[in-house]
Parts: C-alpha cells; sequence; structure tokens
C-alpha cells in the first residue's frame, strides 16, 4: 500500500528537480551580455509554468520585461536567448533585496 503512494512523490520530486537548472546545464554556455558572465549557476532558473505564467511584454527595442514576485526584471537583448528544449526559462538571482535578472530563453521562433 505504501509503494503506489512512495511513487507518486517520487514523480512530483523529479517534476519539481526538472524546472530548476542543473550542475550541467545548457544553459551555462551562455552569458548575460557582459563578458564572461554566465546566465545561470545550479539554483536560477525557472520555467515559466513553475512561475505561474507571468506576465512577459516584449520591448520596442527586442528586450522583454517579465514580472515575477511583484517585481519587473529587465532583459536587454544580449541575455534573450533561444531555448534548446522549447520551454521558456526566466534565470535571475534571489537577493535580500529585488532579484536580479540574468538571462531569459525563449522558445525558437519567438525571438
Amino acid at each position: 500500500m505504501r509503494a503506489p503512494v512512495f511513487l507518486a512523490f517520487l514523480g512530483l520530486a523529479l517534476i519539481a528537480v526538472s524546472d530548476r537548472s542543473s550542475a550541467g546545464d545548457w544553459r551555462k554556455q551562455y552569458t548575460t551580455g557582459n563578458l564572461f558572465e554566465s546566465c545561470c549557476g545550479e539554483n536560477d532558473c525557472r520555467t515559466l509554468a513553475s512561475l505561474g505564467f507571468p506576465k512577459i511584454i516584449r520591448r520596442a527595442d527586442r528586450g522583454y520585461d517579465v514580472q515575477v514576485d511583484g517585481y519587473w526584471l529587465s532583459y536587454d537583448f544580449p541575455a534573450v536567448h533561444a531555448s534548446q528544449d522549447d520551454n521558456t526559462w526566466i534565470c535571475y538571482l534571489e537577493s535580500n533585496a529585488e532579484p536580479d535578472p540574468l538571462c531569459l530563453f525563449l522558445p525558437p521562433g519567438i525571438i
């Protein structure tokens, strides 16, 4: 009787882990637009779905603004990249103050 409950829990845990970036992540090969500044660390990226589908606005300058936890994060074009897995990934540093945007990965064809 415990096995199905454990398997269901394990499945949920695997879904939660897949919504975060990992150590061998393809996103680390990109930069924020600043030389040598990697887009993300192990826990800096989340999928659009895991954040509850926040508002994303495309600006006239081809940059994007994303609303995360009540803050508007601005992503200028050097930090906007095509996603390699067709997901939208929003990468930012969490701090005691407002979040600091790193990179935005959009599905191919949207950029």
